[in-house]
């Protein structure tokens, strides 16, 4: 997951952000805890030249809600009940699902027909 924090000098007061990529966060409040974690061992590690920072403000950053397909079948499509189909999977969350044909629609498969699947998280 993408952060986003912001930051203050405590010695003259500027201020600027800071992104970090970081794959084992998963919502805001882990984001949050991560980002004030660095900022305490920041100010705890100090060297000569460095000031003190204050942690203002943590977000996260390009979440998306779309699902990323990818499709399995390495660039084939397949036979399914008399129609050809592409095998599509979500790289984000897992969710599978079939294109059929050249149309752009693409059918979650039966297990992830539930409302909460029709979004990533």
């Amino acid at each position: 997951m993408k952060i986003r924090i912001k930051v203050r000098s405590l010695e003259n007061g500027q201020e600027w952000a800071e992104d970090y990529d970081q794959p084992g966060i998963g919502d805001l409040q882990q984001a949050e805890k991560w980002a004030a974690g660095l900022i305490e061992n920041f100010n705890q590690t100090l060297r000569p030249g460095e000031s003190r920072r204050k942690l203002l403000v943590t977000e996260l950053v390009g979440t998306s809600t779309t699902h990323q397909w990818y499709k399995r079948t390495d660039g084939m499509s397949l036979p399914f009940r008399g129609a050809l189909v592409d095998l599509l999977e979500c790289s984000k969350c897992g969710v599978t699902g079939k294109r059929y044909g050249l149309s752009s629609i693409i059918k979650r498969d039966s297990k992830y027909r539930a409302k909460k699947f029709a979004v990533c998280v």
